[in-house]
């Protein structure tokens, strides 16, 4: 069976990282997702389509790089209108800022183009992703199984069908989860995020080969401060703690990346959008 992999990135600045929100940052001093740019590069040059989930507070922004991640052959999908866990938001405040930040995109790109969603620290829950699908969504990628992270919430998908490995299916709407590995009794995310900055290429390699081993697709989860090593301005009193996970491993990032993904090509794993496997 053919290995398939979904590269995703959401589209926000660095200082929507959750633990720096209560920090004075002085968020004009500088910009991650410009720096993007080397990364649209690399994609092209290995010929790999990726999906990128925009937070619509930012977008007009970064509207004319929104428009050339769009032109380069590139999904668009929403990363809510702002970067506030969903668990915060009513039910109704929820509805109106996914189809806000929807119209804004698709006003961007000039179409009717928007389809993904992936909220915020994948923060998603049921009563949100019933109120997804009704709002012109067609798939999310907000599940990831790891109840250890303060963060996440328990996404439940009861009445959804497995449509292959990692995808999950309930009236013609498409539900990705982001991998993780089972090391001990934790399941740790291999995909993305610090892990991706934490663990070595020999070892992050090693997992993923590992996961291809028992499952069929993979799905990554980047950001754009991740893929650079542009300085980030971060507030003199933030705990140690944070400033380890914030710094950690953003140095040969991107080189890194460049590795694995033509590890994985060489090992004939297929790259695609999720709105590709939609229409598929």
């Amino acid at each position: 069976m053919t290995k398939k992999a979904y590269l995703t990135i959401d589209v926000e600045e660095w200082y929507h990282l959750d633990y720096l929100k209560n920090y004075n940052v002085d968020k004009n001093k500088v910009e991650m997702v410009p720096q993007i740019f080397n990364f649209l590069d690399m994609l092209n040059s290995l010929d790999i389509k990726a999906t990128f989930f925009v937070l619509g507070e930012i977008a007009y922004d970064y509207a004319d790089i929104i428009r050339d991640i769009k032109d380069r052959g590139h999904e668009i999908g929403c990363h809510g209108l702002d970067h506030e866990l969903l668990y915060n938001k009513t039910d109704e405040q929820f509805k109106e800022e996914i189809i806000n930040a929807k119209d804004i995109l698709d006003s961007i790109l000039g179409q009717d183009a928007v389809r993904g969603y992936r909220a915020s620290c994948f923060s998603m829950n049921r009563n949100k992703l019933n109120l997804l699908t009704e709002s012109g969504y067609t798939y999310d990628s907000s599940y990831i199984s790891f109840t250890q992270h303060p963060l996440y919430d328990d996404l439940d998908l009861s009445g959804f069908n497995s449509k292959e490995d990692l995808i999950y299916e309930s009236n013609n709407f498409l539900e990705f989860e982001v991998p993780t590995y089972q090391i001990g009794k934790y399941n740790i995310p291999i995909s993305g995020g610090g892990y991706l900055r934490l663990f070595p290429y020999p070892i992050i390699q090693r997992l993923i080969k590992k996961h291809f081993k028992q499952k069929t697709n993979f799905v990554f989860y980047l950001h754009p401060f991740e893929l650079t090593n542009l300085p980030l301005p971060l507030p003199s009193d933030l705990p140690f703690k944070d400033k380890f996970r914030a710094k950690i491993g953003r140095k040969g990032n991107l080189n890194k990346l460049n590795k694995l993904l033509k590890s994985m090509l060489k090992d004939g794993v297929e790259f695609k959008t999720m709105g590709e496997e939609l229409n598929a």
